[in-house]
């Protein structure tokens, strides 16, 4: 297994993350096809092109499921239609390339939940009978799709979901920014709570402003604390560096800052 994973950029073959990963032994996640705007363009094509780039690739593959208006449990059958189609052509997607981890993120909103009785177990129904469905169409038992908090506050919505579908292909992905800006509930909680559910990790960090994707260390996460948690209960989730070009740097000059941060303060993997 690949503990660490490099994410690419979305708008063209990154052959210079691929190569990163590949000379590190680093796994890779690719996102160019979570974005509508490829989907609706000549994805094919990008397809080609990343098929060619990784043909010795080696290490482990994600692939970077839709997530823009995916509103999984909409009561809406037109809308479940096309949320559908853009979920499973993304794991066709990824069967092509060989990747056998799919992100998809969950649409819990918390707006609605604060004022409409009733919400918070309908959303959790529809998106168990959603992803049950999704789960038993998909032929290829190689590949498993692990479920983001987005806007949740708490980690029992993610655990019931997960719980409910009762599946060993449908595992949790925990995004440490998204916990650190949407939930008031501890990152060492989210840990706890998701468990042995927790297969994947978005890292990145943020100052509880805005959703920036910072290297760790950059902003306000207690890295001790969450890092910690995943050593009492013996963790070793996919680590996914998700961070973002900024401070004039690339995309991957502030991945390899973030794997220098972890290194020196001796994080998993590196705390050896």
């Amino acid at each position: 297994m690949n503990e660490l994973f490099v994410q690419t950029t979305h708008d063209k073959v990154a052959y210079d993350s691929i190569e990163f990963a590949k000379f590190n032994r680093y796994g890779l996640e690719i996102t160019s096809f979570a974005l509508p705007w490829i989907l609706d363009g000549n994805w094919e094509t990008l397809l080609k092109s990343y098929k060619l780039a990784l043909k010795d690739f080696d290490n482990e593959m994600s692939v970077h499921g839709v997530f823009m208006d995916m509103i999984t449990v909409s009561r809406d059958d037109k809308i479940l239609g096309i949320v559908r189609e853009r979920i499973i052509n993304d794991i066709n997607i990824a069967e092509q390339l060989g990747a056998k981890i799919v992100t998809f993120c969950s649409c819990f909103n918390p707006s609605i939940a604060m004022s409409a009785t009733g919400y918070v177990e309908g959303y959790k129904q529809r998106q168990i009978k959603f992803w049950t469905q999704i789960l038993d169409s998909i032929t290829n038992n190689q590949i498993t799709l692990v479920f983001e908090n987005l806007w949740d506050p708490k980690p029992e919505l993610v655990k019931d979901i997960i719980d409910g579908v009762n599946n060993e292909k449908f595992k949790a992905l925990l995004d440490t920014g998204h916990v650190n800006i949407y939930s008031q509930v501890p990152i060492e909680r989210w840990v706890e709570t998701l468990a042995d559910h927790l297969a994947y990790v978005h890292l990145n960090d943020n100052n509880q402003d805005s959703d920036s994707n910072l290297a760790p260390g950059d902003g306000n996460i207690n890295w001790n604390e969450f890092f910690n948690a995943l050593g009492a209960y013996g963790l070793k989730p996919r680590i996914c560096l998700e961070v973002e070009a900024y401070g004039n740097r690339s995309k991957l000059e502030n991945i390899k800052r973030s794997i220098e941060y972890l290194k020196k303060m001796k994080f998993y993997p590196f705390e050896n």
